[in-house]
């Protein structure tokens, strides 16, 4: 069985794959699993609101010690409410992924493939709410239905010395043709991604440890009707966690820094934009876990949210957040969790700050077979 934290690398070299960001800092599941999660976010800003009932289903099917597969898929209803009221709702694509453990456990082999199942030829009003669902400072579960086929690949490699256990490895992302307008006969080709990263965790004794890793993304030009029209600028990330792990209460500290370049926009001939559009987005959090026995275990935690404006002075965001949640084993086979967090804080849009509050409500259960 997998034994080192260095995972946390594998996820973010994969950062290709349209995962939602965790620790974690466990292993491959031993038991073949399935999850439901009703989840509830709700963002206000002035008279403006938006919210989202997603219902995600997850299966995991370790195939053996080695080998382990994943399926994600599940529908979405939002609805944003201006001077009008306008809705998004279908199910999202279909992920299907899976990790291979050579038997020295120092390479991952990582693979996986989007399944066009979800929504993506949006109409004017949809793609009214689709914009402000993609805003990362919200992070909405599911704040994409449909964006065409893609195939992924990864590697990770580890090399324990001392204390330290050090690693690298490369992702790549090919993305197929999609049709994001309902009423035209557009169809965009997002570019492909190739992204490489490094990492080190740092043990303390026999159960604290810090983990440090960064990655770098490449985009390829996307192209629309056989035409050049952008190409994302590349990025860096840069993740720090502190975990400290007690009988009873433990402690896990993160950190994440997203920088990115200027975009290249045109049509046919790309060109850098004249100022950079992409702002800095700095993530924080700081989770605290309670195990009151064998079955159960709660949790409070903190967020924060720094997003600075762009050159062209717009996009900042700052939120801070708080929750608490519950995991209780019902019996052996049989998990529930739930969580509340409420959030506050302002949103630069366009030439002032307004007042943003939020909340996010999720419940499920998992099945271990």
């Amino acid at each position: 069985m997998i034994k080192y934290g260095w995972v946390i690398l594998f996820l973010q070299i994969i950062c290709t794959l349209p995962l939602t960001g965790q620790t974690n800092t466990g292993g491959f599941e031993r038991y073949i699993s399935g999850s439901s999660q009703v989840s509830y976010q709700y963002w206000k800003a002035e008279d403006d609101q938006i919210q989202q009932f997603a219902v995600p289903l997850t299966f995991v099917m370790p195939v053996n010690d080695n080998l382990i597969l994943n399926m994600t898929t599940g529908p979405a209803f939002s609805n944003l409410a201006t001077k009008d009221i306008y809705s998004l709702n279908g199910f999202s694509d279909t992920r299907l992924s899976g990790s291979y453990l050579f038997n020295n456990e120092k390479v991952l082999l990582t693979f996986g493939t989007n399944i066009p199942s979800g929504k993506s030829a949006l109409n004017q009003e949809e793609f009214s709410v689709a914009s402000v669902l993609a805003s990362h400072a919200l992070n909405f579960r599911a704040p994409i239905l449909g964006q065409g086929p893609d195939f992924s690949t990864g590697v990770a490699v580890v090399h324990e010395y001392a204390d330290f256990v050090f690693g690298a490895g490369l992702g790549y992302l090919y993305r197929g043709q999609y049709q994001p307008f309902a009423d035209y006969d557009y169809n965009y080709d997002p570019g492909n991604e190739f992204s490489f990263s490094g990492g080190v965790d740092y043990f303390i004794g026999r159960q604290n440890k810090l983990m440090f890793d960064i990655s770098y993304t490449l985009f390829g030009n996307d192209n629309a009707n056989g035409s050049k029209v952008f190409k994302s600028g590349n990025r860096l990330s840069i993740q720090a966690v502190a975990y400290f792990q007690r009988e009873i209460l433990s402690y896990i500290f993160s950190l994440r820094n997203r920088i990115q370049a200027k975009n290249y926009i045109g049509s046919g001939d790309l060109v850098p934009e004249r100022q950079n559009s992409n702002g800095n987005e700095l993530d924080l959090m700081g989770l605290g876990l309670l195990t009151l026995d064998r079955t159960t275990t709660l949790r409070g935690l903190l967020e924060g949210r720094i997003y600075s404006d762009n050159a062209y002075g717009v996009g900042s965001a700052t939120i801070g957040g708080l929750g608490a949640g519950v995991s209780k084993y019902l019996v052996s086979w049989l998990n529930v969790d739930a969580e509340c967090r409420f959030y506050f804080g302002s949103l630069h849009a366009g030439t002032e700050n307004v007042d943003l509050t939020g909340f996010q409500f999720t419940a499920g259960f998992r099945v271990y077979l």
